[in-house]
C-alpha cells in the first residue's frame, strides 16, 4: 500500500499497531479531535455534517488501548 494511503477494514481479530516516522517531531491527532478543533463553520460547509454530529465531536483525544 502506498505511503499516506489509509485502509479501514472491520474484523474481530486482535490489532497490533506500530507507528514509525522519519521525523524528529511527532504529533498524534485523531480525525475526531482535528474536526472538533477546526472552526465548525468550515467543517459543516465542507462535510455537510448535522449539528448533532458536530456536537458529538471531542476536543480531547481518547487513546486507543
Amino acid at each position: 500500500m502506498p505511503v499516506g494511503v489509509g485502509s479501514l477494514r472491520r474484523c474481530s481479530t486482535l490489532l497490533r499497531f506500530l507507528e514509525m516516522c522519519k521525523s524528529a517531531h511527532f504529533a498524534d491527532v485523531s480525525l475526531n479531535q482535528w474536526m472538533a478543533l477546526t472552526p465548525p463553520e468550515l467543517v459543516q460547509a465542507h462535510l455537510n455534517l448535522t449539528p448533532a454530529v458536530m456536537g458529538a465531536l471531542r476536543k480531547q483525544k481518547r487513546p486507543v488501548v
